[in-house]
């Protein structure tokens, strides 16, 4: 029911048109089992029912064609918007948010969910011609004789009852099954970005596969099969007792109400037409319940994905008239610390930057200054105090249009083929001019808007990345540790050309670095410690 009410808020109109033409092939099946019984039991009249027969087959494969397409372009429709709606979404939301959701959890939804929920709408076009063929051919039974059909009815009626109360347990193990993949899809992840060093420790590599992987994998298997085999047992033992009612329809039941002979073969023939209609309607059920749990997941995945910002309007937020200038006023902002219990605090701080000039953002490990730059960056909000661009605070209304300002290269930069704002020759010129100046020429092509490549090196992936933030031309440009993987002579590169041409071109530049020996190039170095600029005394105003 929930797939069918979710295929019913995409399109109304394809759905009843689907269920139109499936009522149309329900009852032609219907039909052409009374022609059969009536042809069987009028053999003088074989001619006109021959006719009929092949007519309502004809009528029910064009309606059953038409309601299978119909439910095709409605599933996959609502597929495409489901995707590209989680997609939006999670760009909307905020990053520190999607933090705490956590990598895995969203990687098993996206991918692992998705899919499940795409395979149960694939069999949504045959499940619902079945349905339908099988409202008919009951139907049709109680036309032949209501007291069959309420003796076969009571007979159902018991059967769903007790495969109801059967399949309690195997929906349970399927449940769980659905909760152990977020754990599995964890140590996936974990086995996957740590490769290297399992690598060179045999055994703590094996460790991990016997003492973390295998448990998981285990769980989820037993849980599995416990799940799948209990609606196989459960399945059979409803097709079995479905069989039965047909011996006591036919055998017992007619001892009792002295019906025709033409009405029990019809009841048998139609019995017999259902049967493949019924088994597929039950094999399909583990199906659509683990599509159901993960329903469940993308729902609750898309509410908490509910975006907290307001898309802003880029040309109206901010003045963009008067010269640049990034204010933070008693910013305050807590993350975790390096003793685990989330109390490290960074700020409160003050901090006035004016456009065009060079910043170099130093401080050790765990200082706060990757925090810093998030929050300069707008993709964290703070606790405490605000940022403001030109004056202007920076709100969830106009974060947005906020982060439009800058462009970044983060410490775990991430790299995309495509390129940024590629088009016309001027641009693509200035693409391979810093492809040139960092050394690239010859393993890096542009071409149609993006890397000919991007299977390089950590150094090389970098660089690259830097030319793709060059050309998004942005007011404001941060660079998180960029020279930290490259040779001394693109560190020269970087700090002595590339930097200032930047400053050049009037853009305000920010740069995380430990690169002591080139801090001259900075019109002002901000040094971080313990999460503050030089002023514990004012500590106290974050403590709330």
């Amino acid at each position: 029911m929930n797939l069918l009410s979710y295929l019913y808020r995409q399109s109304r109109q394809l759905l009843l048109l689907a269920t139109i033409a499936g009522a149309i092939a329900g009852l032609s099946g219907a039909a052409l089992v009374a022609v059969i019984n009536k042809g069987i039991n009028a053999p003088d009249r074989l001619w006109e029912f021959g006719l009929a027969f092949f007519g309502l087959c004809l009528l029910m494969l064009v309606s059953k064609l038409v309601a299978e397409i119909s439910l095709l372009h409605l599933t996959q429709g609502a597929i495409y918007r489901l995707r590209l709606d989680l997609s939006t979404k999670l760009l909307a939301t905020s990053v520190h948010r999607q933090q705490t959701l956590g990598k895995h959890r969203l990687l098993v939804i996206l991918t692992d969910d998705v899919n499940t929920f795409t395979n149960a709408f694939e069999f949504i076009p045959v499940l619902f011609i079945n349905a339908i063929v099988v409202s008919g051919g009951l139907a049709y039974m109680a036309w032949l004789s209501w007291p069959m059909l309420l003796m076969l009815a009571a007979f159902l009626s018991v059967g769903l009852l007790g495969f109801h109360m059967a399949e309690r347990r195997p929906l349970a193990h399927l449940a769980k099954v659905r909760e152990q993949k977020d754990v599995l899809y964890q140590h996936f992840r974990s086995l996957i970005e740590g490769a290297r060093e399992l690598q060179l420790n045999t055994e703590r590599g094996r460790d991990f596969v016997s003492g973390v992987l295998a448990p998981g994998a285990a769980e989820f298997r037993q849980r599995f099969v416990r799940g799948m085999r209990g609606y196989a047992i459960v399945a059979n033992i409803g097709t079995l007792l479905f069989y039965l009612n047909i011996g006591v329809l036919l055998f017992v039941i007619p001892h009792w109400l002295r019906l025709p002979a033409e009405t029990l073969s019809g009841f048998t023939i139609t019995l017999l037409f259902l049967i493949r209609p019924i088994i597929d309607l039950m094999t399909a059920l583990p199906t659509l319940r683990q599509a159901g749990f993960s329903l469940a997941k993308i729902r609750q995945l898309d509410q908490e994905l509910v975006p907290s910002e307001a898309a802003g309007d880029a040309a109206r937020a901010f003045d963009t008239s008067a010269p640049l200038s990034i204010e933070l006023k008693g910013v305050c902002h807590r993350y975790p610390g390096e003793s685990g219990d989330g109390s490290f605090m960074l700020g409160p701080m003050d901090l006035r930057i004016a456009q065009g000039e060079l910043i170099f953002i130093v401080g050790g490990n765990g200082s706060g200054k990757t925090t810093l730059a998030m929050l300069l960056l707008g993709l964290y909000a703070p606790e405490a105090g605000a940022v403001a661009l030109n004056g202007i605070d920076v709100t969830d209304s106009n974060r947005e249009a906020y982060r439009q300002h800058f462009s970044a290269v983060f410490a775990d930069f991430h790299l995309f083929e495509q390129l940024p704002g590629i088009a016309g020759a001027a641009r693509h010129q200035h693409a391979l001019h810093y492809v040139k100046a960092l050394g690239l020429q010859h393993k890096v092509k542009i071409e149609d808007g993006r890397f000919s490549t991007t299977n390089l090196s950590t150094g090389q992936r970098k660089r690259l990345a830097l030319v793709a933030a060059y050309l998004e031309d942005r007011p404001v440009y941060l660079f998180d540790e960029w020279a930290a993987d490259q040779d001394p002579v693109f560190k020269r590169v970087f700090y002595t050309e590339l930097l200032p041409e930047l400053k050049a071109r009037g853009k305000t530049i920010l740069v995380i670095s430990h690169d002591d020996a080139y801090f001259s190039a900075a019109d002002r170095v901000i040094k971080l410690e313990d999460g503050h600029l030089h002023v514990p005394e004012r500590r106290d105003a974050c403590a709330a």
